[in-house]
């Protein structure tokens, strides 16, 4: 949408920071954070902040409103989404996959990963060449529901770090 809107490559740098500078930053406490509490939790808040976010900017873009900084916004808040999950969904994989699996479906995930890193640009390009960008949004955040509702439904055990109550955190000395 950026590209075909405002053919800028200024434009396109400022949503690359926008969508992988957050991720960076967060990254920094995000993987504590799957250590120390509910990795289920943090998945599904993780989803509902992006699909949110999402949900918003196509309420938004429907009624007219369709500045890039919004567009912006919106991306940087997919990206700390983003950092929060992915680390999750990481730590959680070994509690429910059994140990003699792990191997294996830790390399399908990864591939899957990857596999989806391409495909997703691609599918939206090619969605938005057959809809609108509104129906585009509405589409992720529908995905992002389907998501939240599976994770809802699994029985992850809750880890042991997350059962006691932590002590040494970040803001333990103010």
């Amino acid at each position: 949408y950026i590209t075909l809107s405002t053919q800028s490559g200024a434009m396109m740098t400022i949503a690359s920071v926008c969508g992988f500078a957050p991720q960076v930053a967060i990254s920094l406490f995000s993987g504590v954070w799957a250590d120390r509490y509910n990795r289920k939790l943090l998945i599904i808040g993780a989803d509902a902040m992006v699909a949110s976010a999402t949900f918003v900017l196509a309420l938004f873009f429907l009624s007219g409103h369709d500045d890039l900084w919004m567009v912006f916004l919106v991306s940087a808040i997919r990206s700390v989404g983003s950092g929060i999950q992915t680390p999750a969904v990481n730590a959680v994989l070994p509690q429910i996959v059994p140990p003699d699996k792990l191997i294996r479906i830790g390399g399908i995930n990864g591939s899957l990963q990857s596999v989806m890193f391409i495909l997703s640009p691609a599918a939206a390009g090619m969605l938005l060449s057959i809809a609108s960008l509104e129906s585009t949004f509405f589409i992720d955040v529908s995905t992002a529901a389907v998501a939240i509702v599976i994770m809802v439904c699994l029985k992850i055990p809750l880890h042991e770090k997350a059962k006691l109550r932590q002590k040494g955190g970040y803001f333990d000395d103010l």
